[in-house]
């Protein structure tokens, strides 16, 4: 039979003990949430959801279990059992903890529409470069109905951040949101919650999901491939007047400009065609270029962004929709430019 050795021992005991009896209570209340709702219902405590409470369950009753097990004396003939115990204890507190750590930058994000709540709440974490999400229906204090995933890209929570749009549209909640700060938009449909009366006064967020009266949307100018090809000229003659010396190409050759024709792609969403331009030359200084150009495009009014050691900057309204530029001097001693045109008609 094993025994406590002493009494702090014994105290640690008690104080593992409840610990583990508090973290069973935990786990199994949220366990039987999922079992007898058939999966359709979660427990959610502010932002934290059945995962965050689940693994952060299992990670302080293992802890808990390694404090007793090292906390009473055995008999000799036990000792091997002890250590495989201490053992699987230990296992389960490094994947409880990796878990929980996935569970560290978590965020919980009222949805709104026109500044008023929904009844509908988003959890986002974040671990690295990853991003998930997950819409959440309030069906009371602790009690929630996940009703959809969402995802973000280089670790951005698009509705923690405000990128998102929502609108009532009949019996649904149309939501968008942009899981790239600078990509295409990604649509929800969600239930609109009857019978409920919102509460009102947030912010309103920076997309709008809700579409204009047609009599006070002026008809958009059609862009031209004469005119998305004068506006990347322009602004590639701007980008190379501020470099740092003369720019060069990867053969050794002044970089001539005008030169470089731009090709039709395949808009990225949705049918016809866009202008895009490859760039690769160096200077004398490719950092200071680089931020020289990085101005241009500031001064001209266009959007930053960043990913994946590349600067961005974009336009929904310009004739030039987007750059992007790379300093690779570590690599091959070269600057990668590249400008892409807003979508035109491929006719």
């Amino acid at each position: 039979m094993m025994q406590i050795s002493d009494r702090p021992q014994r105290r640690l005991v008690r104080i593992s003990g409840w610990m583990f009896a508090g973290a069973t209570v935990v786990a199994v209340a949220v366990i039987a949430v999922d079992w007898f709702s058939a999966g359709t219902a979660s427990v959610l405590i502010g932002p934290l959801d059945d995962q965050i409470l689940l693994s952060a369950s299992v990670l302080i009753a293992s802890v808990a279990l390694v404090m007793s097990l090292l906390s009473v004396s055995s008999p000799t003939w036990m000792l091997p059992f002890k250590i495989l115990g201490v053992l699987g204890a230990a296992v389960a507190v490094l994947g409880a903890g990796f878990s929980t750590l996935w569970s560290i930058d978590v965020t919980m994000t009222t949805l709104t529409d026109n500044g008023c709540d929904t009844g509908y709440v988003v959890v986002e974490r974040s671990l690295l470069m990853g991003s998930s999400g997950m819409v959440y229906r309030q069906d009371g204090p602790i009690v929630s109905s996940p009703m959809a995933r969402t995802s973000g890209n280089d670790a951005h929570q698009p509705f923690a951040a405000g990128d998102y749009g929502a609108a009532v549209d009949g019996k649904a909640l149309i939501v968008e949101y942009r899981p790239d700060p600078a990509g295409s938009r990604v649509t929800l449909e969600l239930p609109v919650i009857a019978d409920r009366r919102p509460s009102c006064g947030y912010a309103n967020t920076s997309l709008s999901a809700r579409p204009e009266p047609s009599e006070l949307t002026e008809p958009a100018e059609v862009l031209t491939p004469s005119e998305a090809d004068a506006e990347i000229r322009r602004l590639l003659d701007a980008s190379l007047a501020v470099t740092a010396g003369t720019p060069i190409d990867a053969a050794g050759a002044t970089l001539d400009a005008s030169a470089a024709i731009p090709n039709p792609v395949p808009c990225a969403e949705g049918s016809g065609m866009q202008h895009h331009v490859d760039l690769d030359f160096r200077t004398d200084d490719n950092a200071r270029s680089v931020a020289r150009i990085l101005g241009v495009w500031d001064d001209a009014g266009y959007e930053s962004d960043r990913a994946m050691q590349e600067d961005i900057r974009y336009s929904e309204t310009a004739p030039v929709a987007r750059m992007t530029i790379r300093d690779t001097t570590s690599i091959d001693g070269l600057v990668r430019m590249t400008l892409t045109s807003a979508c035109m008609s491929a006719e």
